[in-house]
């Protein structure tokens, strides 16, 4: 679980060569944990304080304060705060037809995912920058975009280095579970017929996802419906009943009642707290300050 204030771009009105998608400020608790995930953005996140650990494609990282680390569109990744300092961090979600090219000119080449910063505090000064534009403006937009380069220009001039991440043997058949669920999620989804798909015992199936994930193969499809159904309802303004739909829920009834048990409120009002308007113009301080006084959450950043 995790404390989060959070900027979104609901529409874009400019076809820009990259976009401004959202950022925000996370504290987390300890062992507080996202994904596996697939998301359809870049997402950059600075780590500010504390610990935590990444998980991309085959590799495992140990961040901490002064690390950067990378999410590209299509990969499924994992993160999990430290139970002892868990981590506070920052990030910007971009994309666009520039956003690919751009990235390749910094420290994060193909298959580089994570690196130490020279200098994290020109990257929270630019998401720090973001807030005031929250209005739903073309002038609003003009000016993230804008941000958005500034903070991919601080990403070219970082003369830190990359870090390396430790390998880590994955059991194809729990990556070919987790897949098969993260593309059909939103459909009537059972053990038995993803052991079926797979061509497996089903117990089998479900000893070695648990085994290898930490988690039952039905927690998994759960965690994944509601964060899906978090980040719909921070970036679209479709119904709770259609976000509840889309997600594999076929009664609005059971997805408010699981969304309100996995995160403590209601999916209403966790899509009023992630409204823009109460968080333009404020300072690192009271970025830190709101934190502290909020409570804790699960959320899909």
């Amino acid at each position: 679980m995790e404390q989060a204030l959070f900027l979104k771009k609901e529409q874009h009105q400019l076809k820009n060569g990259l976009q401004f998608n959202f950022c925000g400020f996370s504290k987390s608790l300890p062992f507080h944990s996202f994904g596996p995930a697939i998301r359809q953005q870049y997402i950059l996140h600075i780590v500010m304080e504390g610990k935590g650990t990444y998980q991309v494609k085959n590799q495992q990282f140990h961040l901490k304060k002064g690390d950067l680390f990378l999410i590209r569109p299509g990969d499924s990744t994992f993160y999990l705060a430290d139970g002892e300092d868990p981590w506070m961090y920052c990030w910007l979600s971009f994309s666009g037809a520039d956003a690919a090219e751009l990235v390749s000119h910094s420290l994060f080449k193909e298959d580089q995912y994570t690196m130490v910063s020279s200098d994290i505090q020109k990257y929270i000064e630019v998401i720090l920058a973001c807030f005031p534009y929250a209005a739903e403006t073309i002038e609003n937009e003009v000016h993230l975009s804008e941000l958005a380069y500034r903070f991919l220009g601080v990403l070219l001039a970082d003369g830190g280095k990359i870090q390396v991440g430790e390998q880590k043997n994955y059991s194809p058949l729990a990556v070919e579970a987790v897949e098969y669920i993260d593309a059909h999620y939103g459909e009537a989804l059972t053990v038995e017929g993803i052991a079926q798909h797979l061509a497996i015992n089903r117990s089998h199936l479900s000893r070695v996802f648990r085994n290898h994930m930490a988690i039952s193969l039905k927690e998994y499809i759960l965690g994944v419906r509601i964060n899906r159904g978090a980040f719909l309802l921070s970036q679209t303004d479709r119904s709770v009943e259609q976000i509840a739909e889309e997600v594999g829920f076929n009664s609005l009834v059971v997805f408010s009642r699981m969304f309100k048990k996995m995160t403590g409120e209601t999916a209403t009002a966790y899509r009023k707290r992630m409204e823009n308007d109460e968080f333009t113009n404020v300072s690192l301080n009271e970025i830190k300050k709101r934190l502290k006084q909020q409570a804790f959450v699960n959320r899909a950043t």
